[in-house]
């Protein structure tokens, strides 16, 4: 019962680091869809600058919160690109499409631009 609720106490702190990304987008950039973020799927990010450090997603945790993200993470980079799974709110995996909420820098969680982002991994391209 512990781990379960150290788990989602976890899970908790994402989801309002995300909300609070997620709100310092919005103020940020006024270039956002009326309807919704820019899709973004996983795989365009790996296929352009190779496999993730590490990825965490809530798409299978239990239980799955209402708004389910995916993380990808470059390290060396200090680049965190987050992404909202698609469709409604509730629906299980998988998940055919995701938007990106936005760049941070994993070491302070700071949001970072896009530009920033794509400077940072430029080493990483795939040729």
């Amino acid at each position: 019962m512990r781990a379960t609720a150290r788990s989602y106490a976890a899970t908790s702190i994402t989801m309002t680091k995300i909300f609070g990304l997620l709100l310092a987008l919005s103020l940020t950039i006024p270039a956002l869809a009326a309807d919704g973020l820019p899709i973004l799927q996983p795989d365009e990010v790996i296929a352009k600058y190779g496999k993730p450090d590490s990825v965490r997603s809530s798409e299978y945790e239990k239980p799955r919160p209402p708004l389910v993200t995916k993380m990808l993470e470059y390290k060396k980079e200090h680049v965190r690109v987050t992404l909202l799974a698609g469709g409604k709110v509730g629906n299980p995996p998988p998940y055919k499409s995701w938007h990106l909420i936005g760049y941070q820098d994993p070491r302070d969680n700071s949001v970072i631009t896009k530009e920033e982002a794509e400077k940072r991994l430029l080493g990483r391209l795939k040729k």
